[in-house]
């Protein structure tokens, strides 16, 4: 791979999106979103969590469209010339009503470089919600990370940022950016926080989940980016970036979000540890000034000898494989 860029400039997409039926609509303005972006300069734009589909819709998507949409997304990437981190749902092969979520990377050239199945897929109930009545989602067993010109990308999905052993994982196989697509919520549910009045607490749910990002950030050395669907007006979704040095972007509801990562600066941060002059007054000139808000070479800063536990059975952890080959409970 040749030598990656400084500065790596990302649209990240929360878009109004559509669902069951109507979902094919998502892929002709998936297209509109990529041209968007990329006439504003985007060399990476982010989608959310099996958009543009097919997800929650009929997996032909009702017959409404001449070409599946990743093949869609993928003519868009070869004609604006830019990476796009897309997704949908896959069919099992040999299993009956079973699918994996997966999580695609598109090269510039239009070439599928990457296609993650979530290693830790949602329970039965959730699912059900969330992909209009397919409940069981298989897991991968691959975690992934792409070499690419703008640097190694790491790809999770929705609530996989929760687990950190997954994005320590990827930072270990050397990712330096982590996407992370957001389903979201299609409908109001007793999941979300509302107001005296009734409303959806705006900013709440977002809040948490820029939270966990900036965490994993400030602990891997690594940008995490993160965007969900937008099914309604009310809806407290939106998208964020967050690096090291804190939140970069964090927006609510429908739109594009741009952002420049420096990746130098990361470089910086990643292979270095506290020096004297970090702990002096800071110079009178604050224009070139850049203070630490985490702790450099925390990439670095392990002790593998001690972390033997995290792979010890655990008596009451969930079986992910608990779909067998005939379609039953196990």
């Amino acid at each position: 791979m040749e030598e990656k860029m400084e500065m790596v400039r990302i649209g990240v997409v929360a878009p109004r999106s559509f669902r069951a039926e109507d979902e094919y609509k998502n892929a002709e303005r998936a297209q509109a979103y990529v041209k968007e972006a990329a006439d504003n300069g985007a060399q990476l734009i982010c989608f959310p969590e099996g958009y543009p589909g097919p997800c929650s819709g009929p997996m032909d998507s009702g017959g409404h469209l001449d070409k599946i949409p990743i093949e869609m997304m993928r003519e868009s990437a070869k004609r604006h010339r830019v990476y796009i981190s897309c997704g949908n749902l896959e069919e099992s092969a040999e299993i009956k009503e079973a699918y994996y979520l997966c999580h695609k990377l598109i090269s510039p050239q239009g070439a599928i470089i990457a296609n993650y199945k979530r290693c830790q897929p949602t329970p039965p109930a959730l699912n059900s919600y969330l992909y209009n009545g397919r409940s069981h989602l298989l897991p991968g067993n691959e975690p992934i990370v792409v070499d690419t010109e703008l640097g190694k990308i790491g790809l999770i999905i929705c609530s996989e940022l929760w687990v950190p052993e997954l994005s320590r994982i990827e930072m270990l196989m050397g990712a330096r950016i982590i996407l992370d697509p957001i389903g979201g919520t299609h409908s109001r549910t007793r999941a979300q926080r509302y107001d005296e009045s009734g409303s959806i607490r705006r900013g709440s749910k977002m809040a948490i989940w820029q939270c966990i990002a900036q965490t994993r950030a400030v602990e891997n050395m690594v940008y995490v980016v993160g965007t969900a669907n937008v099914f309604f007006d009310e809806s407290p979704w939106g998208s964020f970036v967050a690096g090291p040095d804190g939140l970069i972007v964090a927006s609510e509801g429908e739109g594009i979000s741009s952002a420049v990562l420096d990746m130098q600066r990361l470089e910086s941060l990643r292979n270095r540890a506290w020096e004297e002059t970090d702990l002096q007054p800071p110079p009178d000139d604050l224009t070139v000034y850049r203070p630490l808000s985490c702790q450099p070479g925390q990439n670095r800063d392990r002790r593998p000898e001690l972390y033997s536990k995290l792979v010890d059975h655990q008596i009451d952890a969930f079986n992910f494989s608990y779909y067998t080959k005939d379609g039953e409970f196990s």
